[in-house]
């Protein structure tokens, strides 16, 4: 299962918040420093426009194992950078609640919310759709087939911006170490 994130000052934002250090203000942007590659994007993370989402995810051999307490827990899990949007997407789109091949607890999808709008990265929020699909009547239906609709078409366009984003990260290497050759 994914475990909640731990008990970090921004961890529960998913990276969102910037931190402060007395010496040099906030740490705008920190993820533009990081090596990290969204494991479920394959994006790399410095290349986010917008904030990673600080997913925690506990082993797989330690799912079955129940933790004594939540301290506990949290040492068990490993966060992991994603991008939030991406997962939020792929999930409405694909209408399956599992990542990294573990099931999104509804803890996990409160923080998701959280961050979608905190960051405001768009109207999609997956504890919607859950409770627009818990109900039966015909407008609340239709209402999950437009959210899941419109999804679909910005995960598409999402995948492309990132594909295109690529490709010019992967031209400016290129281009700098020819650069750097020919000196």
């Amino acid at each position: 299962a994914i475990a909640p994130t731990g008990a970090a000052p921004d961890a529960s934002t998913g990276g969102a918040e910037a931190t402060q250090s007395a010496s040099d203000g906030p740490a705008l942007r920190w993820w533009t420093d990081v090596s990290d590659v969204c494991p479920i994007s394959h994006f790399p993370v410095r290349l986010l426009p917008y904030a990673p989402f600080k997913l925690q995810v506990q082993p797989l051999g330690q799912q079955l194992q129940t933790a004594k307490s939540e301290e506990e827990e949290a040492q068990k899990s490993i966060t992991r950078l994603v991008d939030g949007p991406y997962l939020v997407l792929q999930v409405l789109a694909s209408w399956n609640f599992e990542v990294l091949g573990r099931p999104l607890g509804d803890d996990v999808i409160c923080q998701l919310d959280d961050h979608m709008k905190r960051c405001k990265l768009g109207p999609f929020r997956l504890s919607r759709a859950l409770a627009l699909a818990e109900q039966q009547d015909p407008e609340s239906q239709q209402e999950l087939k437009l959210l899941q609709q419109k999804a679909c078409r910005r995960f598409d366009s999402l995948k492309h911006i990132q594909h295109v984003r690529c490709t010019q990260a992967s031209q400016l290497v290129l281009a700098g170490s020819v650069m750097a050759g020919s000196i």
